[in-house]
């Protein structure tokens, strides 16, 4: 063997020696790095846990998880309209006399709310009166002379005319003096007046609003799709801004035979009584028409529920025990993917079962694995019988 294979050999088995103790090295050092990071993150987790164990319990309020048998139904959104509205109006001209209402007054059908000067037409009316009353009379004398034939045919034909005339001239006058009082058309209750006085009033100029608020209707659209769903009489729930917490009932009185080709919407009209007058024209709602279908849910108070960018979430009560063996109360974090909202209720599509035991207030003090004593537990109503005003 010649010098320089013995040299190349040599270093050979050196640069392995190399190799092998700086492999040895590097499995050391990153076997103490992950040691200290086990040994930091076990560290920080007796702490917490420690921390937690020594932290009083939050005080929540609670309640289970049901399953129920909810109603299938359809949304929409709709705006309030009276059942009978308008601006009344005069269909004749003339200056305003008396007016006899107040803004805001209800009233009944006929009821006079304005008189306009009518003193020209009254005395047009006595003197078309009188003349009514004179060709009256000489018909009544012409008549008579014609039994014996003292007078020709054409002459008792003319009296006949202006008997007509005269009456057909009273009849227009009373008819416009009828039209210079106006009275309310329905039952109502009166807006704010818009005359005065004196004041020239023109034809066609509102003089006050009239609302029929006994009951309101509602038109909204719902797909074609529900259609074989639908049927008059069917309930309705609606809420509104107005009134958050309440929820009216209804029933749909009209379902148009068209649907609408560009949009293939159906419109639809609700009826709802409004006799305690807490609904008003123009309120904006919203509407579920409740089908006959319906479906089991996993439902919890809306209460429960966490929102966070991160999705949102619900702390369940777990009981565990302690070190001495009692029995405590602590919460666990899950993520929930959310439903439909109902009645101060929501359903929960996914993230915790029926029967779990969740908080219902106190979530801003918890964390997971928190304590906590359960001061209140509220059985959970059934939110599918809607409750009505």
């Amino acid at each position: 063997m010649s010098a320089g294979t013995v040299g190349y050999s040599m270093v050979r088995g050196v640069f392995r020696w190399k190799m092998l103790f700086m492999l040895i090295g590097s499995f050391i050092v990153f076997g103490g790095v992950f040691f200290a990071i086990n040994f930091k993150n076990k560290a920080i987790a007796e702490y917490l846990a420690g921390m937690f164990a020594s932290m009083p319990a939050v005080n929540v309020t609670a309640a289970k998880a049901e399953q129920q048998d909810w109603a299938v139904q359809v949304p929409a959104i709709g705006v309030l309209e009276a059942n009978r509205g308008v601006d009344i109006n005069s269909s004749v001209t003339g200056l305003i006399q008396q007016i006899q209402f107040e803004s805001g007054e209800t009233v009944k059908q006929g009821q006079t709310l304005l008189r306009l000067d009518a003193d020209v037409e009254r005395a047009n009316l006595a003197s078309a009166q009188a003349s009514l009353k004179l060709a009256k009379a000489n018909l009544a004398r012409g008549e008579s002379l014609r039994t014996s034939d003292n007078i020709s045919k054409a002459t008792l034909e003319q009296r006949q005319s202006e008997y007509e005339v005269a009456s057909a001239e009273v009849s227009a006058l009373s008819a416009q003096i009828d039209k210079k009082v106006i009275g309310a058309p329905f039952d109502g209750v009166l807006g704010i007046r818009k005359v005065n006085v004196g004041e020239y009033l023109d034809v066609g100029k509102p003089i006050v609003n009239i609302q029929d608020l006994s009951v309101m209707l509602i038109n909204f659209s719902v797909s074609q799709r529900e259609l074989s769903s639908l049927k008059v009489g069917q309930e309705i729930a609606m809420t509104t801004d107005a009134y958050p917490l309440a929820t009216f009932t209804g029933e749909i009185s009209t379902i148009a035979p068209l649907v609408n080709q560009e949009t293939g919407m159906i419109e639809v009209q609700g009826r709802f009584d409004n006799s305690k007058g807490q609904l008003r024209p123009g309120m904006f709602a919203k509407l579920n028409v409740l089908l006959p279908a319906r479906k089991q849910v996993i439902v919890v108070p809306q209460t429960s529920i966490s929102y966070s960018l991160y999705g949102d979430n619900i702390y369940v009560i777990k009981t565990t025990k302690d070190d001495q063996g009692a029995e405590l109360n602590v919460v666990e974090r899950k993520i929930v993917k959310t439903g439909e909202r109902r009645n101060g209720f929501i359903i929960i599509d996914e993230g915790i079962a029926a029967g779990e035991q969740i908080v219902t207030s106190g979530q801003l003090k918890l964390d997971n694995g928190a304590k906590v004593a359960i001061s209140d537990t509220n059985p959970l109503a059934t939110p599918a019988e809607i409750p009505t005003e």
